[in-house]
């Protein structure tokens, strides 16, 4: 078995490996990916706090409705002539009437509340929109300058990767289906040669059992981080 093809497109793909993980760690897409968080929470934020206000004022609305209906009860009972009603009437009547008032007053305190409840949350509402274009306007630099990361390192990575197609055409097939497999795994590097009896990878011992499977047949996984590990 050729190990020393499958060794050298690693060593082409260790290249573009330290590529991807340039990309993948750059500050510009890590600020990029906290302010898509930020804008999509601000979105999701405005709309609970619209959904609230429409909510509060349809209750300051319904308080509105109920106190308009007392304040009437009350001048109906303030137009009623006392010359012809009863004694127990006109209680009755001065007894409804103050009731009506201290509804009221209830009904003013609870309006009070709530239109203090809605400024609260008007206020809360255009911080949120504030948040969400200063968001919008510093993921749109992140985004630039992580665009011109790209583009700056996308011809090596296309140079490297055609380098890599033309190795594969000479790579034991067997072998690069390992070593794809774990590569997309994330295991990196997938070949490793043996040191000293021990992994070239996870640095752990070899068995004597499987060194003897290693000799015999020129790879061993080894069992600890799923490397391939090879006999120089």
């Amino acid at each position: 078995m050729d190990i020393k093809k499958i060794v050298e497109y690693q060593k082409v793909d260790s290249k573009l490996f330290q590529l991807e993980r340039q990309l993948n760690q750059s500050v510009n897409k890590q600020k990029c990916a906290q302010l898509s968080a930020i804008a999509r929470d601000s979105q999701a934020k405005s709309a609970k706090l619209e959904e609230q206000a429409s909510q509060i004022a349809k209750e300051i609305q319904d308080l509105f409705k109920i106190a308009d209906q007392n304040k009437l009860k009350i001048k109906e009972i303030l137009a009623q002539d006392v010359e012809k009603m009863s004694v127990e009437q006109i209680d009755a009547a001065l007894a409804l009437r103050e009731k009506l008032m201290q509804n009221l007053a209830i009904l003013d305190k609870k309006a009070t509340k709530l239109a203090e409840l809605a400024n609260s949350v008007l206020s809360e509402f255009n911080k949120t929109k504030v948040n969400y274009k200063n968001a919008g306007e510093k993921y749109k630099e992140y985004k630039e300058a992580y665009d011109k990361e790209v583009s700056e390192i996308s011809p090596k990575v296309q140079e490297l990767q055609k380098e890599l197609r033309e190795l594969a055409k000479v790579v034991d097939a067997k072998l690069l289906e390992e070593y794809k497999k774990r590569r997309h795994d994330r295991i990196f590097p997938v070949f490793v040669s043996l040191n000293n009896k021990c992994c070239g990878g996870c640095h752990m011992e070899v068995p004597a059992s499987s060194l003897s499977k290693l000799e015999k047949e020129g790879i061993l996984v080894c069992e600890n981080c799923r490397r391939v590990i090879y006999k120089d």
